[in-house]
């Protein structure tokens, strides 16, 4: 059987480990950014290019996947141009499961309402803005997430009123904040509800499988399409200080 090797953005080995196939090797990166969270762009852009240095690093270092680890999905069209191998995220992971589980639409429950344009453009570039019942909002920041229990209780709430009031067939947890609370709303409500994170790490399993036996990965025609090699390793090297 195909041994794989995935490199998680930031996250709790033990537990990914845990979720992760037989066949699968996790390592984790806790990347220091120097921001609290992601809630906001100006925190995203200064975490892109960590981010981005650990996505070229991984790709020399023999990995054959990455993940991220946002609902926004920092990143992620960058990082494709920079690598070959498999770079996956957790909004764009999570809302291809939901529209493979679904005869009508599903919801993304949000922790704020200012998170709500980011994640509703990318939808729309992935192409499943048409899937989407409603935006759900908890009203809580990514460090009030924290807290599991007032968490546990919002989302139980807001996914509930997805499922009767704006006919969700699937619910989607629009932030990793809110991993490992899937599985006891999922049997409150008897709908799938999904985990971003484990979402992601499946995702990269299936595309590192891909991958590795069968060389399939992202296409480096067009938008992926990656800068001309000197001028790359000019820029990266000026910018981090060495070479790609």
């Amino acid at each position: 059987m195909v041994q794989i090797r995935i490199l998680f953005m930031r996250g709790n080995k033990e537990w990914l480990q845990e979720m992760a196939e037989d066949f699968t090797e996790v390592e984790v990166r806790n990347i220091v950014t120097g921001t609290p969270h992601l809630e906001y762009e100006f925190y995203e852009h200064i975490a892109i290019h960590k981010l981005l240095e650990q996505c070229v690093k991984a790709e020399r270092e023999g990995y054959d996947g990455i993940a991220l680890n946002c609902f926004y999905d920092p990143g992620l069209r960058e990082a494709r141009e920079l690598v070959r191998i498999p770079v996956s995220a957790p909004c764009e992971s999570s809302l291809h499961v939901a529209s493979m589980l679904v005869a009508g639409r599903f919801s993304i429950i949000v922790g704020r309402r200012k998170w709500i344009p980011k994640m509703m453009g990318n939808a729309r570039n992935y192409g499943f803005e048409s899937k989407i019942a409603s935006w759900r909002i908890l009203n809580l920041t990514v460090p009030q997430l924290r807290n599991l229990e007032e968490t546990e209780a919002a989302i139980l709430r807001e996914a509930r009123a997805a499922v009767e009031e704006d006919l969700a067939e699937c619910v989607v947890l629009g932030c990793t904040g809110m991993a490992r609370q899937a599985e006891k709303v999922q049997k409150v409500l008897g709908v799938p509800v999904l985990d971003p994170v484990i979402m992601t790490l499946k995702m990269a399993e299936i595309r590192a499988i891909l991958w590795k036996r069968f060389g399939v990965s992202h296409s480096k025609v067009g938008g992926y399409e990656a800068p001309p090699v000197d001028e790359f390793k000019s820029i990266f090297t000026k910018f981090y200080g060495h070479q790609p």
